[in-house]
């Protein structure tokens, strides 16, 4: 005769699953692994960071060569309901990190209204003959350069951008020309040509204001690095808002651009550059939040156009103003 087996029926199923645990376990208790086990150290590590974490009461027991996390009866629940959202967080998607919405081609461009400088002082220094209807090349520096007590007494705000394009040698256009034309195209990859051209120039613009109201004293400044510490001010501020890990790394490279090229050693205006910089920084922080907020903005050629009319328009005024 053979022996039968004895199947208990549902209600006593769960009662010998129960009765198979470690002895010093209250009864109560109830195993969150099953029958089989916790299966990997992995899933151990994950169980007992959400329990630690949601702060429910657990305790990890190892059994016949295998391991259980068990919780309180009343707990269950709950606890099964934390482990579900904590695997469905998991292995969602993760979500945009908000890089800048397109790189820029030909963001070389920005940096060609820069030979308009070497043109411009090569008129001024006389390395080729002056066009007709220009003044005499000895008064441009007397009309155009930032004179903080004529822009205060008398309102001439072209000096803000005549400034702007006046150098004082070759060798502090030079240093002009090439840290710009770093500058300016990593600006334009992020901005596009135009922007980054129109963003330079009125940051220097916007730095040289900031420089007369800071200043009380008479000074006479020239030169276009407050508008290259501008563009590095915009790359920035730009970047501040793409940067979510680590959000002032951006601004920390400014600022050490900013000690190694604008606090040399001569006639360097330390005030403009920081300026330059501080005004720069918000542009491009306003560029960057109307990029990703979609507000409309200017076309590129537009902007380059503008860019470049209003140094124009500031000379045209000082010179027939």
């Amino acid at each position: 005769m053979k022996p039968r087996l004895l199947r208990l029926p549902a209600p006593f199923a769960g009662y010998w699953h129960v009765q198979r645990r470690p002895r010093p376990l209250p009864s109560h208790w109830r195993s969150l692994t099953g029958a089989e086990g916790i299966s990997s150290y992995g899933q151990r590590q994950e169980m007992i960071l959400v329990l630690s974490a949601c702060g429910l009461p657990h305790q990890l027991w190892r059994f016949r060569q295998k391991e259980y996390i068990y919780v309180p009866a009343l707990l269950e629940d709950l606890a099964r309901q934390e482990l579900q959202h904590f695997h469905a967080e998991k292995q969602r998607p993760p979500a945009p990190r908000g890089l800048p919405p397109a790189l820029h081609a030909c963001c070389w461009l920005a940096a060609l209204p820069l030979l308009l400088l070497v043109f411009w002082h090569g008129l001024r220094c006389g390395w080729w003959p002056l066009p007709d209807g220009l003044p005499l090349p000895v008064s441009w520096e007397q009309a155009g350069a930032l004179d903080n007590v004529r822009l205060r007494i008398y309102g001439e705000w072209h000096r803000l951008f005549t400034a702007l394009t006046l150098h004082a040698d070759a060798a502090h256009l030079t240093g002009n020309v090439l840290l710009g034309g770093i500058m300016l195209p990593l600006l334009a990859r992020l901005t596009g040509p135009g922007r980054a051209l129109l963003l330079t120039v009125l940051g220097g613009g916007l730095g040289n204001l900031l420089t007369v109201v800071l200043r009380r004293e008479f000074v006479l400044s020239l030169g276009f690095s407050t508008a290259v510490f501008a563009a590095i001010g915009a790359l920035a501020g730009y970047m501040v808002l793409h940067h979510e890990s680590k959000r002032y790394l951006p601004l920390a490279a400014g600022v050490g651009i900013l000690a190694m090229w604008g606090m040399g050693e001569g006639n360097v205006d330390y005030l403009a550059h920081i300026c330059g910089l501080a005004a720069g920084t918000a542009l491009g922080f306003g560029e960057a939040l109307r990029t990703r907020r979609g507000w409309p903005a200017l076309p590129q050629w537009l902007s380059a156009l503008l860019a470049l009319a209003v140094p124009a328009l500031a000379w045209m005024r000082a010179f027939h103003g």
